[in-house]
C-alpha cells in the first residue's frame, strides 16, 4: 500500500491510471467536480476503484463537500449550503438535516470520506476559506461543525477537521502562496486551534493546514514540520487519529518542493497520508521511490493508523433512479428552507476544481 491519496484525472480511469494504481496501491482516491458529471457513471469509477484495490479493507474514496462554494456534484444537480449560511440559521435542525442529505449523495456516489468541516476561524482575509466556516469565533465554529460532524458521522460517512491547527488568520490563499502566520503553540490554543482539540475525540481524521508559523517551525510549512505535527498534534494534543495534508499540488508548497520531496516530507514529519490531487500519474513512481527509502518503523505507524481508519469504511447500493429523482426533490426543497447569504467572495481555485 502506497500511503498517499491521489487525484484521478477523468470521468473514467485511463488505462495508465488503471495500470499504477493496480501495482501501487494507494491508499486512497479525491473526486472532483471533473470526475462527477452523472452520478451512475461516477459510481461506476468508485466501485471500480475498489475492485482495483488488494486486500480486505476499502480505499479511502474522499471528496470536499462543504457546501457552498465547495461542492463538486453541481453538475449532477446536488448543491448544499454552506457552513456560514447554515451557522446564521441558529437551527440544530438544519445543520443535521444537511449534514444527512450531504451524506446521502456521498454514498450513491460511492464515497466513503468528506474533508469537512472547516474548522478555521472565520476573518475578513483575502484567503480560501469565506463563507466556509461556521462562524468568527472558536465557540461558534465548535457548536455547530460539531452538530454537523456528528450528523455526517452517524450517516456512515468519515469526516475530516481542517486545516489545522486553524488558518483563518492567513492573508493569502495557499492554493497560490505559502501564508504565514505568528503565535506560539499556546496562542493557537487559546484561539485557532480550540474547534480542534474540543472536537478531536470524535474526528476520525485532521488535516494540515499549509501555513508557515515561525515561532513553531521558521523553516518549515505546518504540513511538513515535525514540530507541528509530530511534536504539537500527536504528542503535546495526543491525537491519535489520521493525518491528511492538505493537497501538496498547491503554490503554497509545489512552488518549492515536488511531490515526491513533500510526501517523504509529509510522512517524516507524522502525517499519514499526504494528498497529490492534480497530474498524479506523472509523479506515482518517484514518490513510491521515495516512500520506500522512509524508515521502517516510520512506515509501521503510518500503516497501522490507515487500517484501522479504513476498516470501518463501507460502501452501500447507489440509489434507484426514482430513489435519485426523490432525492433531488428533496434537498432542493431543503435548500430553499436555508437563507443564503449571496455575500461576494474572493475567488480561489478551491471551488473550481
Amino acid at each position: 500500500m502506497l500511503p498517499v491519496i491521489v487525484g484521478i484525472e477523468g470521468l473514467t480511469l485511463t488505462p495508465r491510471e488503471r495500470e499504477l494504481f493496480t501495482r501501487l496501491q494507494p491508499a486512497g482516491y479525491i473526486l472532483f467536480s471533473r470526475n462527477i458529471t452523472d452520478y451512475e457513471l461516477t459510481r461506476e469509477l468508485t466501485d471500480e476503484l475498489r475492485a482495483l484495490t488488494s486486500g480486505p479493507d476499502e480505499p479511502i474514496i474522499a471528496i470536499d463537500q462543504e457546501g457552498g462554494r465547495v461542492v463538486r456534484t453541481a453538475d449532477i444537480g446536488v448543491q448544499h449550503p454552506s457552513a456560514a449560511d447554515l451557522s446564521a440559521t441558529a437551527d440544530d435542525s438544519l445543520v443535521t438535516r444537511a449534514a444527512y442529505y450531504n451524506a446521502q449523495c456521498l454514498h450513491t456516489l460511492g464515497v466513503n470520506t468528506n474533508f469537512a468541516p472547516v474548522l478555521d476561524i472565520a476573518s475578513p482575509h483575502a484567503n480560501a476559506l469565506p463563507s466556509r466556516c461556521w462562524g468568527a469565533d472558536s465557540q461558534t465554529v465548535t457548536s455547530w461543525a460539531g452538530v454537523w460532524n456528528r450528523a455526517h458521522t452517524r450517516a456512515g460517512i468519515a469526516t475530516c477537521g481542517k486545516h489545522f491547527p486553524g488558518m483563518g488568520g492567513a492573508e493569502c490563499d495557499p492554493h497560490f502562496e505559502l501564508p504565514v502566520l505568528h503565535g506560539t503553540k499556546d496562542d493557537f490554543l487559546a484561539d485557532a486551534a480550540i474547534p480542534f482539540h474540543a472536537l478531536m475525540p470524535e474526528l476520525p481524521s485532521m488535516m494540515i493546514a499549509h501555513v508557515l508559523i515561525p515561532e513553531i517551525d521558521p523553516a518549515l510549512p505546518t504540513s511538513l514540520s515535525p514540530s507541528l505535527v509530530q511534536d504539537f498534534l500527536r504528542s503535546q494534543l495526543g491525537y491519535e487519529g489520521i493525518i491528511f495534508t492538505d493537497d501538496l499540488c498547491m503554490g503554497a508548497i509545489a512552488k518549492q518542493y515536488t511531490p515526491a520531496e513533500s510526501v517523504a516530507m509529509a510522512l517524516r514529519a507524522g502525517c499519514d497520508l499526504p494528498l497529490v490531487c492534480h497530474n498524479a500519474c506523472e509523479h506515482l513512481e518517484a514518490i513510491a521511490d521515495a516512500v520506500s527509502l522512509l524508515p521502517e518503523n516510520i512506515m509501521e505507524e503510518v500503516e497501522r493508523r490507515i487500517n484501522a481508519f479504513r476498516f470501518p469504511l463501507s460502501s452501500r447500493r447507489p440509489m434507484t433512479f426514482i430513489e435519485w429523482h426523490d432525492y433531488l426533490s428533496d434537498t432542493c426543497a431543503f435548500n430553499a428552507q436555508v437563507p443564503s447569504s449571496c455575500s461576494a467572495t474572493p475567488g480561489s481555485p478551491v471551488q473550481d476544481y
